[in-house]
Order: structure tokens, then C-alpha cells, then sequence
């Protein structure tokens, strides 16, 4: 599997290729930076509008040795359809025309208020590409934890690349291994559209107070069209139930051990992709001290994106917080 080097893009490389507004390239510049998944994640722009329509193979043609003058069965391999969804995430930023005006720059200061907001925005999208679920959320999409929600001991099922850690609470996480790609997992985006964020300068307006007061502001408007596409799901893999209460006592989960099975459940899928490590910091404290006992070579400190980071096999691990210790048992 491929860690350095891949040719596909990611959202800032899609929206470079593009004619867009300088604000607009520094606010997802700026996602990036406190995002790691976004500065990771492949772009792929839909193919149907604002849905994108994969064919997933479930099953492979036969393949029979035959005698002479023997016959070869017919069988054919078997495929379905998946429809993913775009969804449109959006905030304003208002800010006050006097302080706007009286700072020595403003275009810069509208830009350093917009910030929490944007941050706001960068941290949704982050828990929604784990977390989304469009029964809960219909304006959303389903994350991966709706997709590799149910266990299976079935290989041709996706349930199959979910690996137990023994937690059985409501205190759990978990680890993800995904393969971006095109034909891995996506960020997409619709046709006729741009890639990453769309930013529109409103310019003055007055906002009115629910009492009628009203008050001259700016007003910045930052919207992300975007969904999730998991066209392969053998090349990413999730390690469940790790439970918070579980971690630094004796009988803590091997997490090298659950590393371990879950490479070796993707290794053979995700040769085309470009793979990452997903886990929140706490896990990630407690897994650099599971290590701190072992002379390990499958670990190594390597410099990635101009940050020293650690690997396992190459494969780069990354701190996401948006990934909870509020996960129930999948089972």
C-alpha cells in the first residue's frame, strides 16, 4: 500500500487547479492545517450531479480446470449499485462595520474573526466523515462508522474489516485504517461545482436585534458542498470497542497486536491507495507507551508534510480528536 508519492489530489489540490478567490484558498489552507484527514483525503468530483454512483463487485465468476472435449460452465460476477450523497455545509461570519473599519487592515481582520468559524466548520465535516449518518442528519452523509457499524465473520461483507478490542461499555473508540483513492475511499464533490470551500463577501448589511434594534455588519458567507464515496471497502479497516477505561491498566488492548490484524486485512486491497492511521491523541498516548516496553522495527519516527510523524509500516498515523471515546459496542 502506498503512503508517499500518490498521484491522487486532495482538496487543495483540486481548488489549485481551479479559478477561485484568494480568501477562499486561504480558508482551506487553513482547514488543512487543523485537519489532518483534509490535508490526507482524495477529491473526486460526482458523477451524477450532486450524487456519485459506484459499482461494487460482491462476487467473482467461476473458474474450472477442463478436460478435452470438456465444456466451462458460464457464470458471471456479481455487482451492486451504491448511491452516495453530497451534503452543503455552511456558516456566516458577522462582524461589526466600526471594528472592521478601525483596524489597520481590514480584509485580514474579517479574516481572523471568520477563523472560529471556519474552525467550527473544519470540525463538523471531520466528525461527520467518521460519525455522519443521514437517519439522524437527512442534510448529511454517512460517515464510516455507519458503513462498518456490524461485525461479520463473512469475507464478502463489510462487517468482516471490523476487528474487536474487547470493550463492551459506551466509553469506546476506535481506530481507523482508510486507503484514499479513487478507487478507495473519497471526499467527493458535485459536478459544476468547486472543489473545498466557496466564499462569497456579502458586503454591508444590517442585521436586526429580535427587539427591532438594528446594527451595520459584514457578513462573510463560507459553504462546502462535499460527501463521502467508499468504493472498496476491503482497504479500509476499522478497529472498534477500545475501550477509554480499559487503556493504561493490565488489561489494556494490544494495540500493536490490533494494528496488526487490521494491516494484514488490507494490505492486499490497498496497494493502489495512499493509507492512513486515524486515532485521537489519548489513544495515541497510550499506544507510544505500549511501545516505550518493545524493540520494535515495524515503528519509526519519518518526516511527513514537513512534521515528524509516526509510522507503522510506513503508513502514517494521525491525531484526530473529532474521533470520541463516546462510541457504543459494535457488535
Amino acid at each position: 500500500m502506498a503512503t508517499l508519492g500518490s498521484s491522487y489530489l486532495t482538496l487543495a489540490d483540486r481548488f489549485k487547479r481551479t479559478e477561485n478567490g484568494k480568501i477562499a484558498a486561504e480558508v482551506i489552507e487553513m482547514m488543512s492545517e487543523t485537519n489532518e484527514v483534509l490535508q490526507d483525503a482524495n477529491a473526486l468530483q460526482c458523477n451524477d450531479g450532486s450524487n456519485h454512483i459506484t459499482t461494487i463487485r460482491t462476487g467473482l465468476p467461476t473458474a474450472v480446470f477442463r478436460t478435452l472435449y470438456g465444456y466451462v460452465p458460464t457464470s458471471k460476477s456479481t455487482t451492486e449499485q451504491v448511491k452516495d450523497v453530497t451534503g452543503m455545509l455552511e456558516t456566516y461570519s458577522v462582524v461589526d462595520v466600526d471594528l472592521v473599519d478601525k483596524s489597520e487592515s481590514p480584509k485580514r481582520f474579517r479574516m481572523s474573526e471568520a477563523s472560529a468559524f471556519i474552525d467550527a466548520m473544519n470540525q463538523k465535516l471531520s466528525e461527520t466523515i467518521f460519525y455522519g449518518s443521514i437517519k439522524e442528519n437527512a442534510a448529511a452523509f454517512d460517515g464510516l462508522a455507519i458503513r462498518y457499524s456490524k461485525k461479520s465473520n463473512d469475507p464478502k461483507k463489510i462487517g468482516y474489516n471490523i476487528i474487536d478490542a474487547g470493550g463492551t461499555g459506551t466509553d469506546n473508540t476506535s481506530i481507523w485504517l482508510v486507503t484514499w483513492g479513487d478507487l478507495h475511499t473519497s471526499l467527493i464533490y458535485p459536478q459544476n461545482s468547486q472543489a473545498g470551500v466557496q466564499h462569497k463577501d456579502d458586503g454591508i448589511l444590517t442585521e436586526t436585534s429580535p427587539t427591532g434594534g438594528k446594527r451595520k455588519v459584514y457578513q462573510d458567507h463560507f459553504k462546502m458542498d462535499v460527501g463521502l464515496s467508499l468504493r472498496d471497502w476491503r482497504s479500509t479497516c476499522r478497529i472498534a470497542n477500545i475501550s477509554l477505561a480499559a487503556l493504561g491498566t493490565e488489561g489494556a488492548p494490544d494495540l500493536e497486536a490490533l494494528l496488526n490484524q487490521a494491516y494484514y486485512k488490507i494490505k492486499r486491497y490497498a496497494k493502489t491507495g495512499k493509507t492512513f492511521i486515524y486515532c485521537n491523541s489519548t489513544v495515541l498516548m497510550h499506544f507510544e507507551a505500549q511501545l516505550k516496553s518493545k524493540t520494535n522495527v515495524n515503528f519509526t519516527i519519518k518526516e511527513y508534510l514537513n512534521d515528524n510523524v509516526l509510522h507503522y509500516k510506513d503508513i502514517p498515523i494521525r491525531e484526530c480528536e473529532q474521533i470520541t471515546f463516546n462510541e457504543e459496542k459494535v457488535s
